[in-house]
């Protein structure tokens, strides 16, 4: 059978197509073998880029070297582990490990990266993650949120729970819900950037059309923004948040109150999954560092202060007790009890995983889509817990950290309480003739009340109840208006105790409705004092 003349044609030209594609495969394969000694600064993908489809791109992996202890020896054949930190009081546990020789007891060398020491180690928060996420440092310690956020490596251990470093300072605003149309200023990637987003989320304000958003690049840029009043409103923390007090500033809302800022030990992937053992050693030698510096505080803050670089720690020789007690009043550390309690049930640090995320997207902050149950590894502090020798017999210097199983609320006042917050949910539907909530009245309390109470023990809730006076034959009493709208509040306290919330926090209170609304039988006029007034109040001590 003869071709004619057309299919001919297309025969030949999809013979020619196929040797274009050929051939443009096989430059690419011989382009691929020739890049394998590409410079390190590439683009580079997260090893989880196939649960969170993220990339990290153009960041530079050429790590500062780290420092090592007086007695490290690059020869003896003990392994190394390199942990980047900032200048910050609980992260001192690392220089206190070189300069005891905690590292080399448990069978390894400590290599730290000070962030900020030098320009030299001047990384930004995308370095950070990358050089972990790459797996060349093996630990960072940082914030909750910022793992929330980047999905950088596994949470094995806690640090802290900041208890007063982290603040929200302003000019002439009372409450956070006078947040509202203000300029706020703030260090960007920073957990001051979070805490804005917190607060903001607490009365449902939108960052990004109710605020004016003036992110700096540190957070003494954000203090000068404030200062000059081009904002009227700074997120910062301990010292430097005190100089805004230069230009009128003052505190409304610390980490004392909201406890929602932990630090963490985050470790890399590649470190667990290739050397386990070591990563058990390093936490060791954490807590029984941790143990150390509770039974001799002294000890431990002139180890600190002979680490050198006094400047950058501000613990110095002379000072050296008193400057590492400024620095820990204000964080709540996490001792090996408190890690163990933790990793014994995680859903609460999950929760927290979860809220950060929430928090991050509502703020159009791009966020993984992995599971954070997966950012979670309590192996580690659990079986150094099963170590008899680490146990600590003495209390950190600021013994509140909240995710306990000895949580002491004996010493919450009322009697000193200030109005931080009105929560935007007020209205909440009850059973025909009853006091029992509602399905979708449980629902808003979960979103709107259960995340904030439950992630600090520095507020209180004001749960104030109302009722409609209906008219009736015969007319209703104070006490009879009284009784249901207390039961209302008493109502919205029970679910909420029973979500976990100390009773010891709530302040239950009844009203009743103005004069000229009682007795009526206007339903548009009964409807206006069908609610729950909650209130978030900070607590006296």
């Amino acid at each position: 059978m003869k071709l004619d003349r057309t299919r001919i044609i297309f025969i030949a030209i999809i013979g020619i197509a196929a040797l274009v594609i050929c051939g443009v495969a096989a430059s690419s394969l011989i382009n691929s073998f020739n890049d394998t000694d590409e410079p390190e600064v590439a683009d580079v993908t997260d090893n989880n880029n196939s649960n969170n489809g993220s990339t990290v791109s153009n960041v530079d992996l050429d790590s500062p070297d780290p420092i090592w202890g007086p007695n490290y020896d690059a020869n003896d054949g003990l392994p190394t582990y390199i942990c980047g930190a900032d200048a910050f009081g609980s992260y001192f546990t690392l220089q206190q490990m070189q300069m005891s020789g905690k590292d080399i007891a448990h069978g390894f060398h400590l290599g730290i990266i000070p962030f900020f020491l030098t320009d030299e180690y001047d990384i930004t928060e995308e370095q950070r993650t990358a050089l972990l996420d790459s797996g060349q440092w093996n630990c960072l310690l940082t914030t909750l949120d910022s793992v929330a956020l980047s999905s950088p490596g596994v949470i094995t251990a806690i640090v802290d729970e900041s208890a007063g470093a982290d603040q929200l300072w302003g000019r002439d605003i009372n409450t956070i819900n006078d947040l509202a149309g203000k300029r706020i200023a703030f260090a960007r990637d920073s957990v001051g950037e979070y805490f804005v987003y917190y607060a903001l989320s607490i009365a449902q304000l939108s960052p990004r059309s109710q605020v004016t958003l003036v992110p700096q690049d540190s957070v003494e840029d954000a203090i000068d923004v404030f200062n000059s009043g081009q904002a009227d409103v700074v997120s910062a923390w301990e010292p430097n948040i005190y100089d805004a007090e230069q230009s009128g500033g003052e505190e409304l809302l610390s980490s004392e109150q909201l406890r929602i800022v932990i630090d963490v030990i985050v470790t890399s992937r590649q470190s667990i999954q290739t050397n386990a053992d070591l990563v058990q050693n390093f936490h060791d030698a954490w807590f029984d560092t941790l143990k150390a510096q509770v039974e001799d505080f002294a000890t431990a803050a002139s180890q600190i202060a002979s680490w050198g670089n006094n400047d950058w720690t501000f613990v110095y020789p002379e000072t050296a007790s008193d400057d590492l007690t400024a620095w820990l009043e204000s964080v709540a550390q996490a001792d090996l009890g408190d890690n163990s309690f933790v990793m014994r049930d995680t859903r609460p640090i999950i929760s927290r995983l979860q809220i950060a995320r929430r928090v991050w997207a509502a703020s159009d902050v791009n966020i993984p889509n992995d599971d954070v149950e997966d950012l979670v590894n309590g192996g580690f502090v659990l079986r150094a817990a099963d170590q008899a020798s680490l146990q600590p017999n003495g209390k950190p210097v600021n013994d509140t950290f909240s995710i306990s199983a000895q949580v002491d609320l004996s010493g919450v006042s009322t009697d000193a309480a200030a109005t931080l917050a009105v929560l935007p949910c007020r209205t909440f539907d009850f059973l025909p003739e009853s006091t029992e909530l509602t399905l979708e009245s449980r629902r808003i309390l979960d979103n709107c009340v259960v995340p904030t109470m439950s992630q600090s023990i520095g507020l209180l809730l004001r749960v104030r109840g109302s009722s409609a006076w209906p008219a009736n034959d015969p007319p209703y009493e104070e006490a009879d208006i009284l009784e249901v709208a207390e039961g209302r509040a008493q109502s919205v306290v029970d679910y909420l105790v029973s979500q976990g919330i100390d009773p010891a926090r709530f302040i239950v209170e009844a009203v009743l409705p103005p004069e000229e609304r009682r007795g009526t039988d206007d339903p548009s006029l009964q409807s206006q004092d069908r609610y729950v007034e909650l209130t978030l109040v900070t607590a006296g001590r």
